[in-house]
């Protein structure tokens, strides 16, 4: 493990031993507010864009909450020894590998820190004594915050420095043409929006104009419309993989699902296209077939990761 010594790191932060007696007083008071921190903890969670991506099941809650409520008593303990700075990096580590971003883990803490001053106010009021034991959690804290985002930094360190001088230009090479990559798709796609409200478009002008029937013309620009929502869904996966997050290959299935679905619409209307009906549907099935392991592969990687 890559940590300077823990007696340095708290000097670094003026993390004292009065410090530390303080935060032990507060442990009787705090530990009742625990469930609440938990709870509230959840909500705020779940407001963070893809949140339910490393929290996808009941399970996986369970035992994360159980580790929350860990971390909680352990940081009022009073004992703050080298155990406890490696059980923290080993965290970092952990939401590392499970590539969750280290923005997450500062909003978190950001909310973390705004909870328990919530708190401590309720209990000492705006009196010196409140603002000792929020200097002192406050300094805690930042600890914590600099050990778990220093375990991402050195981890991405000892990859890069574990490469030549022609792999590390070409990874960096790679890197940009990447970002140009994802940048030209998503102009990419802001055209094809356009293309296919023209399409849709154009497709209301057939029933008003009388060029197609009535029952062909709403299955028409229905399909129209289903293929526009893909579309959209693609283009905000894009969007949060340019983000940082991590791009789905489901989104691409959508959109080939939505236009195979729109083309069995308009020939379903045809009895002597059944022959084309019956490829599609074959084109369909294959599709869904396509789209269902990957969903499945995805969601064993992420049973296997917690």
């Amino acid at each position: 493990m890559i940590i300077e010594n823990f007696e340095q790191i708290k000097k670094d932060f003026e993390f004292t031993e009065k410090d530390e007696n303080r935060i032990k007083e507060l442990k009787p008071v705090m530990e009742k507010y625990i469930d609440d921190f938990v709870e509230r903890l959840y909500k705020f969670i779940f407001k963070l864009p893809n949140a339910d991506k490393y929290l996808k099941n009941e399970e996986i809650i369970k035992k994360h909450k159980e580790k929350i409520k860990e971390w909680y008593l352990e940081l009022f303990s009073g004992d703050y020894d080298e155990k406890y700075f490696e059980k923290l990096y080993k965290i970092g580590e952990k939401h590392d590998k499970l590539g969750i971003p280290t923005h997450y883990i500062n909003a978190t803490f950001n909310f973390i820190r705004r909870f328990f001053i919530e708190k401590i106010n309720q209990e000492f009021g705006y009196s010196r004594e409140r603002n000792l034991y929020v200097e002192s959690l406050g300094k805690l804290l930042d600890i914590n915050l600099d050990i778990l985002t220093k375990s991402y930094i050195e981890e991405e360190i000892t990859k890069y420095m574990g490469l030549s001088k022609l792999e590390r230009k070409l990874l960096k090479i790679s890197n940009r043409f990447a970002n140009f990559l994802d940048l030209a798709l998503l102009v990419a796609l802001i055209l094809m929006s356009f293309f296919v409200v023209g399409l849709f478009i154009y497709d209301i002008y057939e029933v008003i104009n009388g060029s197609v029937s009535i029952e062909e013309g709403i299955i028409k620009t229905l399909g129209s419309l289903l293929i526009l929502w893909a579309v959209a869904e693609l283009m905000g996966e894009e969007i949060k993989h340019l983000q940082g997050g991590n791009f789905p290959i489901t989104a691409f299935i959508s959109v080939a699902l939505a236009a195979i679905i729109r083309k069995i619409l308009i020939v379903s209307l045809s009895p002597k296209d059944s022959k084309v009906l019956l490829s599609y549907g074959g084109i369909l099935l294959a599709l869904g077939i396509v789209y269902y392991l990957v969903v499945r592969k995805d969601k064993n990687i992420t049973k296997l990761e917690h």
